[in-house]
Parts: C-alpha cells; sequence; structure tokens
C-alpha cells in the first residue's frame, strides 16, 4: 500500500498486525533545520514506545530539504499511538513540510531454523 500527500488526504488502511512504513518526506527548505529538530525529539521518545520495533530517520546529504524515514511497528495500534503524540499532532499542525510519500509493507521475519547461523549457512550451502 502506497500513500502521498498530494494526492490522498488520509492514510490507506493501516494493518491490524505488524508492519513496516517506509518514505520520503519534503520538507519546505526554510523549515528543514526545525524538521531535524523535531525529528530528533520524536526518535528519542519512540525508544518508549509500546509497540514501535524500529524507528529511524535520516536527512538526505545532496538536498537537506528531504527526509526518510524508515519505521516498524506492532500493529495499527502502536503506529496509531505514536501519531497522537502532542509533537506529531504538532509537526502535522504546523505544515512543516509540503510532502510526503510512504509505502506499508510486511516485514520479512526470521523463519530459518537456527537464527542467522542458519540463513548464513544455507546462503553458503552450509548444513544448519
Amino acid at each position: 500500500m502506497s500513500y502521498d500527500s498530494e494526492t490522498s488526504p488520509q492514510f490507506p488502511p493501516i494493518p491490524d498486525d505488524e508492519f513496516c512504513v517506509y518514505g520520503t518526506v519534503y520538507a519546505h527548505a526554510k523549515r528543514a533545520d526545525d524538521l531535524e529538530k523535531i525529528y530528533a525529539e520524536t526518535t528519542r521518545l519512540a525508544q518508549f514506545e509500546k509497540g514501535v520495533v524500529y524507528y529511524c530517520l535520516g536527512r538526505d546529504s545532496k538536498d537537506p530539504s528531504v527526509f526518510y524515514f524508515f519505521e516498524r511497528y506492532r500493529g495499527k495500534e502502536a503506529f496509531e499511538g505514536h501519531n497522537r503524540q502532542s509533537v506529531v499532532q504538532k509537526l502535522l499542525k504546523d505544515k512543516i513540510f509540503k510532502r510526503v510519500t510512504a509505502s506499508f509493507v510486511k516485514p520479512i521475519l526470521a523463519g530459518v531454523e537456527g537464527g542467522t547461523d542458519g540463513v548464513w549457512g544455507a546462503l553458503e550451502g552450509k548444513p544448519h
């Protein structure tokens, strides 16, 4: 499922179970430094949020008004809880960014018996 704030005012249906969301945020150039400060705070808070598995934001080195995100949630409830935070609500209200694109995908979960050694062994043709 994909989302583009230029073509849709709402996210697509959010999965109830575990998922990842990744995408790009295009900030207004004059507000990009403000956005980075806000993202530093959301990153700090995410480590304490129930249901947040992974939360990573980065800024493009060639175009500092472009930010990338990769987030993994245990499910819809965790994602919605993250977005209800006052810092996120203020970010949305203040419209520091001009566009967001996002894709929602299912994570690839570990499933090979024996953990990562089993995965790498299988890739190398070794028994696990």
